[in-house]
């Protein structure tokens, strides 16, 4: 599976605007109708980043190994204090 991170090329410490004003670029960009494959790739990667659960999912699982594990600590303590999702939702998350 490729990265959506790269796939859309925003940081993974990129705002929902970012993420979403990057997609709408690149989807005028590679339009269905010239390069469906393309657009595919993008609309999964978009897809899958603008659900805040399984974004913070991928932040908290799916780390590159170029990330040290302080870098990945300070940014998914960044997330956890600026995201709005229910504590409830964020446990549920921690259960194995």
């Amino acid at each position: 599976m490729t990265d959506p991170y790269k796939t859309l090329g925003v940081a993974r410490h990129g705002t929902a605007a970012e993420i979403r004003s990057r997609y709408l670029d690149l989807v005028r960009q590679y339009p269905p109708e010239r390069d469906a494959e393309r657009f595919a790739e993008i609309r999964a990667a978009y897809d899958e980043l603008r659900d805040p659960t399984v974004r913070m999912q991928s932040l908290l699982f799916n780390f590159d190994s170029a990330d040290s594990i302080a870098e990945l600590a300070v940014e998914v303590k960044e997330r956890l204090r600026t995201a709005r999702i229910p504590t409830k939702t964020l446990l549920s998350l921690a259960k194995p």
